[in-house]
């Protein structure tokens, strides 16, 4: 039983590494990698799996060091970008340049019914 549970949960580990790499790294938007490498949950985790990689004579790549729920992470946050890329670019953006982030306009129920 814990065989095949290690054999899923490699299946799974290896999907998830393979759709970053897809969504971010082979990806041919630069917003959407600038948007990804510069969130800060990106970067955390990043930073700790550059030490290990490099701790480990750079075998594989990073995410080879990556926890199950580092990977989720990452895997959750890569879709998020790629499927939002101008809008986490903006954000990117809004950021470098110490902008706050814009906020919805808060309208009461009577102007959204009227559409003012």
């Amino acid at each position: 039983m814990k065989t095949l549970w290690r054999i899923e949960m490699s299946e799974e580990v290896a999907k998830l590494k393979s759709e970053i790499v897809r969504l971010i790294d082979e990806s041919r938007d630069v917003e959407v990698k600038m948007a990804f490498y510069s969130d800060e949950r990106v970067q955390s985790i990043m930073d700790r799996l550059n030490k290990e990689w490099e701790s480990n004579g750079y075998k594989g790549i990073p995410l080879d060091y990556a926890t199950v729920d580092e990977l989720k992470t990452l895997h959750s946050l890569a879709k998020f970008y790629s499927a939002n890329p101008t809008g986490a670019y903006r954000e990117f953006m809004r950021a470098a340049y110490g902008i706050p982030s814009a906020k919805p306009e808060k309208r009461s129920w009577w102007r959204r019914l009227l559409g003012l």
